[in-house]
């Protein structure tokens, strides 16, 4: 199997990288995760859709975090971030306290729920708190993890939540980005609802000036991330502004922050655009986007 020099730099542990033993990097590997699975502060969070496929198999000591206690839907919007208090009892509920390290991981290939709940941590005040298992449950059973059908008794924990508004936009400021050197705008959706030829909204395309990474090309064939080089080059190609901050979106707000996550690996600052296409589609021409032309024959 292919180990990235990334993932190998994890197998060491987060002392490679300066940090201290509280804090560790956005990434972990299955390894990192065997030998640091009975830390008394690290908690495991299993996020999926239903609580079935938690109670058949799950990392030991893992808890269910179900995807909507931290982005729930209303009839008006879809996928927004839960509101503080109840982020502080959801979060408590599952044994974290202000002291606790954070790893969670997905299933069945959805990466993008996962990241979403990592960014809902990260807006909770967990950036150096919080990572992602790399591959998710399907890469800790390839790397011979343990499973079990056990339930952990979890001791309610302690927090003091904040909200970090910096990693958030709305339609306002990417309006008013457009055209800011400082800012590169990536579309995270597959090509053909940026290309305009599946609609998902009211209007069709994309962002005026925005880019297009879709988040499905990040990872790879088994839902690890890629590289840092190949992650880098795929930015780069994409005609990412270097230096400048991304604001991603997509959709809903769910898949941009697999792109999310991408900055955090590589080290570029962002923002998510939580209204995603779903807002700025239903929203005036004065939030103008546009389809890719057709390139002739």
């Amino acid at each position: 199997m292919r180990i990235s020099f990334l993932s190998a730099l994890l197998l060491i542990g987060p002392s490679i990288f300066g940090q201290s033993p509280a804090s560790f990097p956005p990434l972990v590997s299955p390894e990192w995760l065997k030998q640091h699975l009975q830390d008394p502060d690290l908690v495991v969070l299993h996020v999926g859709f239903g609580r079935k496929d938690y109670l058949r198999e799950h990392v030991p000591g893992a808890r269910f975090m179900w995807f909507n206690w931290l982005c729930p839907s209303t009839p008006d919007e879809s996928t927004i971030m839960a509101p503080v208090a109840a982020a502080d009892s959801i979060l408590e509920q599952a044994g974290i306290s202000d002291n606790s390290r954070v790893v969670v991981y997905f299933t069945s290939g959805n990466v993008s729920t996962t990241t979403r709940i990592m960014f809902a941590l990260l807006f909770f005040g967990f950036e150096d708190r919080a990572a992602l298992l790399d591959g998710g449950l399907d890469g800790w059973k390839r790397a011979g993890g343990a499973i079990t059908k056990d339930v952990p008794t979890v001791a309610r924990g302690s927090l003091t939540l904040h909200s970090n508004t910096s990693i958030i936009a709305d339609a306002g400021y990417v309006l008013s980005h457009l055209s800011d050197p400082s800012v590169t705008i990536v579309d995270a959706r597959g090509k053909n609802f940026y290309d305009g030829g599946s609609a998902g909204s009211a209007r069709t395309g994309h962002i005026r000036g925005a880019i297009s990474i879709p988040f499905s090309t990040l990872v790879d064939s088994l839902n690890t991330f890629k590289s840092t080089t190949e992650l880098k080059s795929l930015f780069d190609r994409a005609g990412y502004k270097k230096g400048s901050t991304v604001v991603a979106y997509c959709h809903v707000g769910q898949q941009a922050t697999v792109v999310l996550e991408a900055c955090r690996l590589l080290n570029i600052d962002y923002k998510l655009y939580d209204g995603s296409f779903e807002d700025w589609g239903a929203l005036d021409d004065r939030y103008p986007a546009e389809i890719t032309p057709v390139k002739e024959k």
